[in-house]
């Protein structure tokens, strides 16, 4: 069984590997919520925001990042569909995935 550091790590190193084989597609992926502000737990999954995403791109992200994460649970929402009104509660503070220390 993982302990909390371990599930960090995990995370972390699931989520560099989605970006980096989202990227060089012309994604820009960014990781918001509890990894990117430190608090990430046992019980946390990770958040993802894909921008600039063409249609074509939408199921083939989710897969990809479902294998680079390994069974940790996620979400992806794509910066074109949030509403305006809303979109500071999903980028402020936000990493870029490959950054996330």
């Amino acid at each position: 069984m993982f302990g909390l550091d371990d599930y960090r790590a995990k995370a972390i190193a699931g989520a560099k590997r989605a970006a980096a084989e989202l990227e060089p597609r012309g994604l820009e992926v960014i990781v918001t919520g509890s990894l990117a502000r430190g608090d990430f737990g046992i019980g946390s999954d990770v958040d993802f925001v894909v921008i600039g995403c063409p249609r074509h791109l939408k199921y083939a992200i989710e897969g990809i990042v479902e294998d680079a994460l390994g069974g940790i649970p996620f979400d992806v929402i794509y910066k074109e569909e949030i509403p305006l009104s809303r979109l500071p509660r999903f980028v402020d503070g936000a990493v870029r995935a490959l950054d996330l220390a």
